[in-house]
């Protein structure tokens, strides 16, 4: 029973990691994004590091613009 207490919580904080990690790469990237002109990436960066559930999944994703 205990070695299962374990590995639940290694997955935790494997995922709570993972999630932060993305969050912060959602608001490095919003930052860094060429701002002239404001285009896609730039758009969808600043609104989702707002959101921290869906920034943490699009700090993952790389956006392209024109």
């Amino acid at each position: 029973m205990k070695n299962n207490g374990i590995g639940l919580l290694v997955f935790y904080v494997v995922l709570v990691l993972t999630l932060l990690i993305g969050e912060i790469k959602c608001i490095y990237k919003a930052i860094n994004c060429n701002w002239e002109p404001i285009g896609k990436a730039e758009i969808i960066y600043t609104a989702c590091s707002f959101v921290p559930p869906v920034g943490a999944i699009v700090g993952w994703i790389d956006i392209k613009d024109k």
